[in-house]
C-alpha cells in the first residue's frame, strides 16, 4: 500500500516536470499585402503574406521570426538596440497636435490617418517595453506568474483596440490615389500587420515561457496547482472550497498544500540537516585529523541556523505564491524576501569565518608571534559591518533605489555627515592607532590617571576595562589613545622584588657582610629569580636602535648590598626580579625569598632590627639610663 502511495506521489510531482509546452506555429499569420508599402519596420520584421510563398514557407518564416526574438531576449540585445520611450513620445505629441489642427479644419481623413499612426506608435512602444521588461524580469529572477501577467496585459491591450471604424474607411480610401488617402492606407496596413504580428509573437511567448526563462520547478510548478485542484475537487470539500475562495480568496486545497509544504520543510530541518552538514563538511575536510570533530561541531554551529531559517523562508515564499493572487503585492513582498535570503547567506559566511578563526587562530598566534588576537577580532568586526552594508545595498537594489544617486548625495552631504559623526570617526581612527602602536593588548593589566584594570576587548569605538573590584569601564578610544598608560603586562621576564633588611647595631659587621653574601648566593641559585644563569640574553656588537630586552620587558638585575646606617638599624638592600611576571607567581617567589632570608639571618647570628627608642632622664648630679 505504501509503495503505491509513493508511486502516486512520484507521478504527481515528477512527471509534469517534463511536460513543458513547445507550441510551434502551424498556420500563417493573415496579413495584408500591398506593393511598395514603405513603413518603418518594427523589431519583429513584419511578415507580409506573399502569393508566391507556400504555407510551409510562411510557417518557416514565422518560426524563424520567433526564434530570432527569443534569441535576442536571451542575449539581452533589446536593452541596447530598442529606442527609449521618449523617442515615441515626441512623435506622438507632434501627431496629437496635428490631429487637433485637422479636427478644427474638418480634415477628418487626415485626422484618422494620424490617429492610426499614433495607435501604431503606442502599440509598438508598449510591445518593445514588454520585451525589455521580460529581460529585466529575468535579471531579477521574477516568478513565472509575473511573466504570464506581463504578456497577458500586452495581449489584452492589443486586442482591446478595435479597427472596425478604420476598416470601413480603408475599404473606401484604398481605391483613391490622393496623398492623404495613400498615407491613410499605408498607416492602416502597417498598423494591421503590426497588430496581428505582435499578437502572434506575444501569444507564442506566453505559451513558451520556458524558452527564454528556465522553469523553476520548486517555485513555478511543483505541481502545486494540480495538487490544489485535486484536493478542491474531492467530494464534500469542493463546496467549502468554493465558499472560502469567494469570501476569503483562498481555497481549502491551497491551505492543505501550504500546511504540507511547511510540514515537509519541518521534516527536512529535523532529519536531513545533519546529512547536509556532513556532506558540506566533506568538501572542507580533505583528510581525517584530530581537529575533525571540532571542525564538524563549529561548521554545524555556523550554518545550521542560517540553513534552517532559509528553508523556512523558502516554504513561506512558496506559500505566498499560493495564497496571494495580487501580483502587485507579491512584487512588493519579493524584494524583502530576497533581502532576507541575502542576509541569511551573509550570516552563514560570517559565522563560518568566525568559527574557522576559533579553530585555527590559536595555532596562528603560536606560529606568528607578531599577530595580535585583538587585531583578528577587530578585522572580524569590520567584515561584519561590510557584510551588513552589502545586505543594505542589496535591499536598495531590490526596491529599485538608485544606489549611485545615494553615493552622489553622500558626496554633497559628506561634510555634514563628517561633522555629525566626528566623535565616532575619531574613536574609530583611535582604535586603529591602538592596534598599530601596540601600547596594550587584550588581557593586559593597564593603569591610567582615571582607571586601572584588565583590558577586556578593543572595539571599533570603545575599549572595555574590567577593574579589580569587578566593575566594567567603557572608555572611548580617542580618550585612551591620548592618555598616559602604565602597562604592567608588557614584560616577558622580571617582576621586581625590592626590600630593605634592617639589622640591629649590636650585630657584628663581619656577620652582616657574611649575611649579605649568603643572601646574594641564595638569590643567584634560586630557580624563580631571574639571573644571568637562567636567562639567556643574546649579546651583539651590532648597533641597536632599541634594546630588545627593554622592548620585550626582560629584567634580571640582582643587587645585594649593605646600604645604609638607619636610625635604629643597619640596612641591607635586596634588589632582584622574579622570573615570572604573573602577580600570583611573584607573590609566591617573594614569600619564598623572605623565608630563606630569615633562615640566613639566624644562621649568621644576626637579629632583625625593629624601632626602638632610648630615653635619658637627667637628675641633679647624675644621669639615669632608662633604656
Amino acid at each position: 500500500m505504501l509503495h503505491k502511495f509513493l508511486l502516486k506521489i512520484f507521478i504527481i510531482l515528477i512527471i509534469p516536470i517534463f511536460l513543458f509546452s513547445d507550441n510551434i506555429p502551424t498556420t500563417p499569420i493573415k496579413l495584408i499585402s500591398k506593393e511598395d508599402t514603405t513603413t518603418n519596420k518594427p523589431v519583429e520584421q513584419v511578415i507580409v503574406e506573399d502569393n508566391n510563398q507556400t504555407i510551409e514557407d510562411q510557417i518557416n518564416a514565422q518560426k524563424k521570426l520567433v526564434d530570432e526574438i527569443i534569441d535576442n531576449i536571451n542575449k539581452e540585445i533589446y536593452l541596447t538596440t530598442l529606442p527609449e520611450k521618449s523617442y515615441y513620445d515626441n512623435e506622438i505629441l507632434f501627431l496629437s497636435n496635428r490631429i487637433n489642427a485637422n479636427n478644427i479644419q474638418n480634415n477628418s481623413l487626415a485626422a484618422k490617418r494620424d490617429e492610426l499612426r499614433v495607435a501604431y506608435l503606442k502599440e509598438r512602444a508598449a510591445y518593445e517595453n514588454t520585451l525589455k521588461e521580460i529581460i529585466l524580469a529575468k535579471q531579477e529572477f521574477k516568478n513565472k506568474q509575473y511573466f504570464q501577467e506581463l504578456l497577458q496585459n500586452n495581449i489584452k491591450s492589443i486586442q482591446d483596440f478595435k479597427l472596425d471604424e478604420y476598416t470601413l474607411i480603408y475599404e473606401t480610401e484604398s481605391k483613391n490615389t490622393s496623398k492623404v488617402s495613400t498615407e491613410f492606407t499605408e498607416n492602416y496596413i502597417a498598423f494591421y500587420n503590426q497588430k496581428h504580428t505582435q499578437l502572434f509573437i506575444l501569444q507564442y511567448l506566453y505559451s513558451n515561457i520556458q524558452k527564454f526563462r528556465a522553469s523553476n520547478f520548486l517555485i513555478d510548478e511543483f505541481n502545486l496547482k494540480y495538487m490544489i485542484n485535486t484536493i478542491d475537487n474531492i467530494k464534500g470539500i469542493s463546496f467549502l472550497s468554493s465558499l472560502t475562495s469567494y469570501h476569503l480568496n483562498f481555497s481549502l486545497g491551497e491551505i492543505a498544500v501550504v500546511l504540507l509544504i511547511i510540514l515537509f520543510f519541518r521534516l527536512i530541518n529535523r532529519y536531513l540537516l545533519t546529512i547536509i552538514i556532513n556532506f558540506i563538511s566533506k568538501i572542507f575536510i580533505k583528510k581525517e585529523t584530530i581537529l575533525e570533530e571540532s571542525v564538524l561541531y563549529y561548521l554545524k554551529d555556523a550554518i545550521s541556523s542560517p540553513l534552517i531559517y532559509s528553508l523556512y523562508l523558502f516554504s513561506i515564499q512558496i506559500s505566498i505564491f499560493i495564497l496571494i493572487k495580487d501580483q502587485i503585492l507579491i512584487n512588493q513582498i519579493m524584494p524583502w524576501i530576497n533581502t532576507l535570503y541575502m542576509a541569511l547567506l551573509t550570516w552563514a559566511i560570517y559565522a563560518t569565518l568566525n568559527n574557522s578563526i576559533t579553530i585555527y587562530a590559536q595555532n596562528l598566534l603560536e606560529k606568528y608571534q607578531n599577530v595580535r588576537k585583538e587585531m583578528i577580532v577587530f578585522i572580524l568586526k569590520i567584515i561584519k559591518v561590510l557584510l551588513i552594508l552589502v545586505v543594505i545595498l542589496f535591499l536598495f537594489t531590490q526596491l529599485g533605489i538608485d544606489v549611485k544617486a545615494i553615493a552622489a548625495s553622500l558626496g554633497v552631504g559628506g561634510i555634514a555627515i563628517a561633522l555629525a559623526a566626528k566623535d565616532t570617526l575619531a574613536n574609530f581612527f583611535a582604535s586603529l592607532n591602538i592596534m598599530t602602536d601596540n601600547s596594550f593588548s587584550q588581557g593586559d593589566w593597564i593603569k591610567t590617571d582615571d582607571f586601572e584594570g584588565t583590558v577586556v576587548d578593543i572595539r571599533m569605538r570603545t575599549t572595555r576595562i574590567r577593574t579589580f573590584d569587578n566593575a566594567m569601564i567603557t572608555v572611548p578610544n580617542s580618550q585612551i589613545a591620548n592618555a598616559h598608560i602604565l602597562n604592567w603586562s608588557k614584560r616577558i621576564i622580571g617582576r621586581r622584588i625590592k626590600m630593605s633588611i634592617g639589622l640591629t647595631y649590636e650585630n657584628k659587621m663581619e656577620d652582616i657582610v657574611n649575611l649579605k653574601n649568603d643572601i646574594f648566593d641564595m638569590l643567584l641559585a634560586h630557580p624563580k629569580i631571574a639571573t644571568n644563569k637562567n636567562i639567556n640574553i643574546s649579546r651583539t656588537k651590532a648597533f641597536e636602535a632599541i634594546k630588545m630586552e627593554d622592548l620585550d620587558g626582560v629584567k634580571n638585575t640582582l643587587l645585594v648590598y649593605v646600604d645604609e646606617f638607619g636610625a635604629f638599624s643597619i640596612n641591607i638592600l635586596v634588589y632582584c626580579f622574579s622570573r615570572s611576571p604573573v602577580w600570583e607567581d611573584w607573590l609566591d617567589t617573594k614569600e619564598d625569598v623572605m623565608i630563606e632570608i630569615a633562615k640566613l639571618v639566624e644562621k649568621n647570628n644576626c637579629e632583625f632590627a625593629y624601632p626602638t627608642q632610648m630615653i635619658h632622664l637627667k637628675k641633679e648630679g647624675q644621669i639615669e639610663d632608662l633604656s
